[in-house]
């Protein structure tokens, strides 16, 4: 799914766009996270398009299904906004993921996780240190884009979900060089790099990192309020702690 003709570097544009929201689907969303909730609370917003994307690590669940259903309620909204059905999908190893082929050529948004590392479909990293952990988060995310199977790189790179204290230290592993590659890559291949909200003011200094490399290798940016409450689905929300980072 191509969003923009040409790469947008303005927050303030990208942030018209929320391409990372989560539904009641989601057993990490709130109650609340209905598809006519999101849809109301969306307009009330001026949000100009949404990405319905809720997690797809169980190879046995019908996500083709769960986006029709999701589909038929949005359109009982008769909501103006530009609404994508998609999934946020797990790319658990190099080459390794839950979705189908079929079940990826039916979605509207393939959004792809590469580290959520707490969950066990996911492969762990041979070399447990840092750096190991690095190389190993680097070649998942290459693998991914490589494949052809997906539009946008979720929170990329991030070590939340590893048992290190210090959460940035994996991704403190990773060069500029190593960085600027995989952002090259991306261009070529035609993948998004997702600015994720909650993964951009938890470590801004990362989030520079990837912006201004990105800005220079011609990357395409996607804004992602990685949304599991009504109150974060307004993608300009934080907006001027956000302009800080990216300026």
């Amino acid at each position: 799914m191509k969003i923009y003709s040409e790469p947008c570097y303005d927050i303030d544009e990208l942030t018209n766009y929320n391409l990372h929201v989560h539904t009641i689907y989601s057993r990490c969303a709130k109650r609340e996270m209905t598809a006519t909730a999101i849809i109301r609370e969306a307009e009330r917003c001026g949000v100009k398009m949404l990405a319905l994307t809720d997690h797809f690590a169980d190879e046995g669940l019908d996500i083709l299904a769960q986006d029709a259903a999701l589909r038929r309620e949005v359109e009982e909204t008769g909501t103006g906004i530009r609404v994508l059905y998609g999934a946020e999908l797990s790319g658990c190893g190099i080459g390794k993921y839950t979705d189908t082929d079929e079940q990826n050529a039916g979605l509207d948004y393939r959004l792809y996780a590469c580290n959520h590392f707490h969950v066990d479909c996911w492969d762990r990293a041979e070399d447990q240190s840092p750096r190991g952990w690095a190389v190993f988060a680097m070649d998942i995310v290459d693998s991914i884009i490589r494949s052809g199977r997906a539009d946008a790189i979720a929170h990329p790179l991030i070590g939340r979900f590893l048992e290190f204290e210090d959460k940035h230290v994996v991704t403190n592993a990773i060069t500029d060089n190593e960085l600027g590659d995989l952002l090259t890559t991306a261009r070529d291949h035609g993948v998004a790099w997702e600015i994720n909200r909650g993964a951009a003011l938890g470590f801004p200094e990362f989030a520079a990192r990837y912006w201004n490399i990105g800005r220079e290798v011609g990357v395409t940016f996607h804004f992602g309020g990685d949304s599991h409450a009504i109150d974060s689905v307004d993608p300009k929300k934080q907006l001027d702690e956000l302009k800080k980072i990216f300026i």
